[in-house]
């Protein structure tokens, strides 16, 4: 990869390959039964609406308090945007819900499911990682010019030196290289299904932990210091910021999450994987109903200036996510895309959560792609897409 053209057709052609190289496994057609750890990918439809009975180890919350929503604000001029009637009707969109922060749904669609059905967020929901990275920040607990081992002294070569920024901005150079994997390296592949292992999306016979993963990942090549033209976009980046966030808070991982997860306010159970630590994945495991989902997105922009001035810095400290991918050329920055419409987060199988701080908007999105290729970049763009114009229309 040595230009950014390269870059990009490389990044693209790895998440629409995710499905192939994740599971260890055929990513034929299976009729295989029950649906289990090892037989979900090969069922993804099914298995996207079943993951909490199928995921390893689960923590699930049901809110204290729910946060109240008006469904008589319904605003169908939404549903005359061509791009958005165009992923109504898509056969591989199971829900949409658009929502304002304050709780009023706009729109509310489901194929194939309704409200009580629970989707994997999958990626979305490495946009925890912006909620709580902002909250340690405002407590004055981390700063992002920190190093990595200032917080996680054993932690492998290949994130020591760097910084709490270059972790969440995906800028590190380590050894799990989630691009070269998905395109067939073998030894990337390897650690990739390490990491796959570790999550919970894959049997993890020997129990590993995401601690002891992240103390044996070495740099890749020479140096662990990112010099490529887009994001270095690894999983592991999130899950070890979580790490690092338990250790600047000195709050245990798990009670962060559920605080985090009660101030969701959902009306059903959110749950969240873990590993075999019970440390939560936030790096790939949320699993939530649609209107939770969209609850959840209102915690984006709790702090709507802050979230401003980061769409804002973005551009200057954050990554390139090139527009192939998000429809127009974002930032990652803070554990988040970032863009003009705002911010949040998209996830293999066709997920997005999406909020403006401009105008209040939250729009979640939830796909069941059972077709051989989990997350073609011509699907994600039709969501961002539909999630763009919709911005557009509430800016007015």
């Amino acid at each position: 990869m040595t230009n950014s053209k390269t870059l990009k057709t490389t990044l693209l052609a790895s998440l629409a390959a995710a499905a192939i190289f994740s599971t260890g496994v055929s990513a034929a057609p299976s009729n295989l039964t029950p649906l289990t750890i090892d037989t979900w990918q090969q069922q993804r439809a099914e298995g996207l609406i079943n993951l909490p009975s199928i995921t390893p180890n689960v923590m699930a919350v049901n809110a204290q308090n729910s946060f109240r929503i008006n469904h008589q604000k319904r605003h169908y001029d939404i549903h005359e945007i061509d791009s958005v009637a165009r992923i109504l009707n898509h056969p591989a969109v199971a829900s949409v819900v658009v929502m304002s922060q304050h709780g009023d749904v706009m729109l509310e669609h489901y194929r194939d499911s309704d409200r009580n059905s629970i989707y994997s967020d999958q990626s979305s929901t490495k946009s925890m990682g912006y909620i709580l990275l902002n909250r340690a920040l405002k407590a004055q607990q981390i700063s992002l010019d920190d190093k990595v081992e200032k917080y996680l002294p054993e932690i492998g070569a290949g994130f020591r030196g760097r910084s709490v920024a270059d972790v969440a901005n995906m800028a590190v150079n380590h050894e799990i290289s989630e691009l070269a994997a998905y395109t067939g390296d073998p030894e990337a592949l390897k650690m990739f299904d390490e990491d796959e292992r570790v999550i919970g999306l894959q049997r993890n016979d020997q129990r590993k932990t995401l601690r002891d993963f992240a103390n044996q990942i070495d740099t890749m090549g020479a140096s662990n210091k990112w010099q490529g033209k887009i994001a270095n976009y690894a999983t592991i980046n999130t899950n070890v910021l979580m790490l690092i966030l338990e250790a600047a808070t000195n709050t245990p991982a798990d009670q962060l999450v559920r605080e985090l997860m009660h101030d969701i306010g959902g009306e059903r159970t959110v749950y969240m994987g873990t590993d075999f630590e019970g440390v939560p994945m936030i790096g790939a495991s949320l699993m939530s109903a649609s209107l939770d989902f969209a609850r959840y997105g209102r915690l984006l922009i709790e702090d709507s200036n802050a979230a401003k001035q980061d769409i804002q810095q973005a551009k200057k400290d954050g990554e390139v996510v090139p527009a192939e991918l998000t429809a127009i050329e974002s930032r990652y920055y803070k554990s988040a895309i970032m863009n003009k419409y705002g911010l949040g987060h998209s996830g293999w199988g066709g997920q997005l959560i999406w909020a403006d701080p401009e105008s209040g908007t939250i729009i979640a999105i939830n796909s069941r792609i059972a077709s051989e290729l989990p997350a073609p970049y011509e699907h994600f763009n039709k969501l961002y897409q539909a999630a763009y114009d919709i911005i557009e229309l509430l800016r007015k």
